[in-house]
C-alpha cells in the first residue's frame, strides 16, 4: 500500500513538472500559479526527500484535491476578458429588441382630408407602432378598408379649437398637414387657414404634452419673402420653432405630385410644363404625396437620430428619406 501510494505521488509530480514546464511563461492567459506561489502553499514539488513514505501515504487526499483544483481556478481567471464581449453582446442583443419592438405612440392628424394627409394616414395605418390615431377633422372622413379600431375621429369647430382641447390631450406625436390657396380661399382665408389654425393646433398640442410635432411647410418657406404664399409659411415654421418642443420636424415639399379629388388648374399648368424637368430631375421641383407620408412616419419612429430640436427636410431629402423607407 506505501508502494502504491509512492508511485501514485511520484506520477503526480512527474506530470505536474510536464504541465508547468509546457505552460512556462503563460499564465496571465491559463491563470497558472508558478514556483513562488508554489513554494508558499508547500505543494507536491516541495515535499523533502527525507519525508517517510507512511507521511506521504496521508497526503494522497490533499495533494491530488490541490491538482484537481488547479484547472478549476483556470475558468475564473480567464473570465475576467469574457465580461465586457458577453456584456457588449447583451446590450447588442436588447437594443435589437428594443427597435424591433412597437412604440406603441399616439398619434392626432390634423389635415387629414387633404392629399398629403390622406397619405399619412394611410402610412400610419400599416405600422405597428401607431397604437392610436386620432383624426381631428371638420365633418367625418370616409377612408378605405385600411382604417382599423386604432382610428378615431374627433369632430371640431376650427374657429374655436381651443374649446376642443380635449381632441388633442394624450399624444405622443401631432402632424399637421392643414393647407389651402389664396385663390381657393382669398387672402384673409389662407391666412386663418395656414398660419392662425396651424399655429393654434401647435400651441395646444405643446400645451398638453405632445413630444414630437411635424408640420408639412412649402419648398421655398422664408417668413422675409415679398410673395404671401412663402411669406406666412415662413412665418408658421419660425413660431413652431419657438414653442421648444422636445423634437420639432419641418417638411418641406416641392411641387405635390398626386390625382386630386379637386382640380387646381394653375397647378395642373404648372405641371405640365415642369414635366420634362421631374423626369430628368425628379428630387428637384416635385414629390409624390406618398413619399412626403412616408418620410414624415420614418421621423417619426426614430426621432433620436435628429440631434437638433427644430430639424428642416427640404424636398431632397424627403425623396432620400421615402426611397431609404419604401
Amino acid at each position: 500500500m506505501a508502494l502504491s501510494s509512492k508511485v501514485f505521488c511520484t506520477g503526480q509530480k512527474h506530470f505536474r513538472s510536464i504541465f508547468l514546464h509546457h505552460f512556462k511563461g503563460s499564465e496571465s492567459i491559463y491563470g497558472l500559479k508558478m514556483s513562488t506561489e508554489e513554494e508558499a502553499s508547500g505543494t507536491v514539488d516541495n515535499i523533502p526527500g527525507e519525508i517517510k513514505e507512511e507521511q506521504m501515504a496521508e497526503q494522497p487526499t490533499a495533494e491530488q484535491s490541490e491538482v484537481e483544483a488547479t484547472p478549476t481556478e483556470e475558468p475564473e481567471v480567464q473570465n475576467e476578458e469574457v465580461p465586457n464581449q458577453e456584456q457588449d453582446q447583451l446590450h447588442s442583443e436588447n437594443a435589437e429588441k428594443v427597435c424591433s419592438q412597437p412604440q406603441s405612440l399616439r398619434a392626432f392628424v390634423v389635415g387629414g382630408s387633404g392629399e398629403v394627409g390622406k397619405q399619412l394616414v394611410k402610412q400610419l395605418a400599416f405600422n405597428s407602432d401607431i397604437k392610436q390615431i386620432t383624426l381631428i377633422v371638420r365633418q367625418p372622413i370616409k377612408y378605405d378598408d385600411y382604417i382599423d379600431n386604432r382610428t378615431v375621429q374627433k369632430i371640431v369647430d376650427f374657429e374655436k379649437l381651443e374649446e376642443h382641447k380635449d381632441a388633442f390631450a394624450e399624444h405622443d406625436v401631432g402632424y399637421c398637414t392643414l393647407g389651402t390657396t389664396r385663390g381657393r380661399a382669398g387672402v384673409d382665408g389662407f391666412k386663418r387657414v395656414d398660419h392662425d389654425y396651424v399655429v393654434t393646433v401647435a400651441k395646444m398640442a405643446k400645451e398638453l404634452g405632445c413630444k414630437q410635432f411635424h408640420l408639412c411647410s412649402s419648398k421655398g418657406a422664408n417668413e422675409k419673402s415679398t410673395i404671401l404664399y412663402p411669406k406666412v409659411k415662413g412665418q408658421v415654421e419660425r413660431e413652431i420653432t419657438e414653442m421648444n418642443f422636445d423634437k420639432c420636424f419641418i417638411y418641406r415639399p416641392g411641387l405635390l405630385l398626386t390625382k386630386r379629388s379637386e382640380r387646381r388648374w394653375g397647378e395642373l399648368i404648372f405641371t405640365g410644363i415642369l414635366k420634362p424637368i421631374t423626369f430628368f430631375f425628379p428630387t428637384l421641383i416635385s414629390v409624390p404625396t406618398e413619399s412626403i407620408a412616408k418620410a414624415m412616419l420614418a421621423v417619426t419612429i426614430q426621432p433620436d437620430k435628429y440631434e437638433n430640436k427644430a430639424t428642416i427636410f427640404e424636398n431632397k431629402d424627403i425623396h432620400k428619406l421615402a426611397d431609404e423607407n419604401k
